[in-house]
């Protein structure tokens, strides 16, 4: 073993910061260094990334996002790992492992999504491994997503293409969407009155404080908005990106009868109605997920892997369940997709 040192981030120079996230997040490092305050909620929170180095070089870093998990009517605190990164020389040299390690000392709970590289670091930590996230996505405009080929016709070709989901959705209510900032107050107070349905699964635990960092304090929040339909709110995050409008959908939740699939249903009308090129979440509600798949089709499901981990045996046993209620906001998926203009 490599004689590493551990820092938090706040006790490295930004300068050297910066070269290194230039190395190893090279399509996004601008719009991640220029708001790590948000990123990892630096301000509202004494947890910190934690970078390693070795003989005073910047070599890896593991990013998080401070958080809280509701386990059996008790509220723990947990850490999202992100941004969990090495540079190529030193991957297989137990800089990752070093990483993981020493992240579980910041809270009860740690939680990740996995690629490749960091489930191997995972598994040989032994945490627990499920599978019941799915990435869910439509393109509208597929002609718009293959840059090599010309896409002049893209629109008739566009209208064609959802010919089909278009007359299913006909029947179905006009829905606009508003802007975040101009409701903020409203949303705010309905996501505070919202009903929250009884579970035996560990879920996660989004208050006040988790709001205001995650819509209110959100760099982009200009980007956001929010659809209403019968006392259920979603907030959905409008990109364009290369010239490909995606439409997120971020978060949702309910006031009265719970009515999540008619809002995918309206927005995805919505969408095509508006010529978005793409609309994409994230669930591990599977009776939801079967529901969306005449317009979130099942064939572009994407698992999401997530690794769990906890020192104290008994939440140890419950990270095997699935997180039901967990959505495209309570990571760093949707900010993955913003990239260095």
């Amino acid at each position: 073993m490599l004689d590493y040192i551990v820092k938090k981030i706040s006790q490295v120079d930004r300068n050297e910061l910066y070269s290194f996230y230039k190395v190893v997040f090279r399509d996004r490092y601008k719009i991640l260094f220029e708001n790590l305050d948000w990123w990892y909620r630096l301000k509202i929170s004494n947890l910190e990334p934690i970078i390693l180095t070795l003989n005073n070089k910047i070599i890896g870093q593991l990013g998080i996002i401070p958080t809280k998990i509701k386990i059996e009517d008790n509220i723990k605190s947990a850490t999202w790992y992100i941004d969990f990164a090495v540079l190529p020389e030193f991957h297989g040299k137990g800089a990752g492992t070093m990483l993981a390690k020493e992240g579980t000392r910041m809270a009860e709970i740690q939680i990740a999504f996995c690629n490749d590289d960091a489930l191997k670091v995972y598994k040989k930590l032994n945490w627990q491994i499920n599978r019941f996230t799915k990435r869910l996505v439509r393109p509208i405009n597929p002609i718009r997503l293959m840059p090599y080929i010309k896409n002049s016709n893209s629109k008739i070709l566009s209208f064609l293409y959802n010919f089909s989901i278009r007359r299913k959705l006909s029947s179905l209510n006009t829905i606009k969407p508003i802007n975040f900032s101009e409701i903020l107050k409203e949303t705010l107070k309905n996501f505070l009155l919202k009903k929250i349905k009884p579970s035996t699964y560990p879920e996660f635990f989004r208050d006040e404080e988790w709001f205001n960092w995650r819509f209110v304090e959100f760099p982009f929040r200009k980007n956001l908005n929010i659809f209403e339909f019968n006392g259920n709110y979603v907030i959905a995050h409008f990109l364009k990106l290369k010239n490909i409008k995606r439409l997120h959908v971020l978060y949702h939740f309910y006031l009265d009868q719970p009515e999540e699939t008619k809002m995918y249903f309206l927005i995805t009308k919505w969408a095509i109605e508006n010529n978005f090129d793409l609309i994409w979440s994230c669930s591990a509600n599977h009776n939801l997920i079967k529901n969306l798949n005449p317009i979130l089709p099942k064939k572009l499901e994407k698992t999401i892997t997530i690794a769990c981990f906890s020192s104290d045996e008994k939440i140890y046993q419950n990270l095997n369940k699935n997180f039901i209620n967990i959505q495209a906001a309570d990571s760093d998926m949707d900010t993955l997709y913003l990239k260095n203009l």
